[in-house]
């Protein structure tokens, strides 16, 4: 199971804003999760009436990625998962 709903601490830069520092149990990488009220300069929302969407600094990226729902995320997750998986077992 990949938790994306516990560990959330306030934003410190964003008022009203959140972030979880998300590290892999499986693989080690670590994922910086963020959102905030509308106009915060976020990627990534909290607006009454829509989704919540997040801004997220994925492994490999010099960027962030955003607008992402949680379901999203966990995709993505996912497939680095596998990816990580799939180059260990060619790196022998």
């Amino acid at each position: 199971m990949i938790d994306l709903t516990t560990g959330w601490v306030q934003h410190p830069g964003v008022s009203g804003g959140w972030h979880l520092e998300y590290v892999d149990p499986v693989c080690g990488f670590d994922i910086s999760i963020v959102t905030g009220p509308k106009g915060s300069g976020l990627m990534g929302t909290i607006a009454p009436g829509q989704p919540t969407t997040y801004e997220a600094w994925l492994p490999g990226l010099s960027n962030p990625t955003g607008y992402l729902t949680l379901d999203e995320l966990r995709g993505i997750i996912m497939y680095l998962r596998e990816k990580h998986r799939d180059e260990a077992m060619y790196m022998d």
